[in-house]
């Protein structure tokens, strides 16, 4: 199988920034949190989805019927 360069250099900059954060997924969220929040300061507007039909609708169920 080829090597896949535009794969390669994701997994490296992967591995950087996990060196980085010391292989510690709090400190790499915390790194990711950073970054949101300098975006946004310096005026890039990040994008929020919708919630999907699944998250936003809401499900009951009941023991008993309903009282008229």
């Amino acid at each position: 199988m080829p090597k896949n360069e535009i794969i390669a250099e994701i997994h490296r900059h992967r591995e950087e920034l996990a060196r980085r954060c010391d292989y510690d997924i709090h400190k790499l969220m915390a790194f990711y949190r950073e970054q949101e929040a300098a975006s946004e300061a310096g005026g890039r507007k990040l994008v929020s989805f919708a919630p999907s039909h699944a998250e936003a609708g809401s499900c009951v169920v009941r023991e008993e019927p309903p009282k008229p």
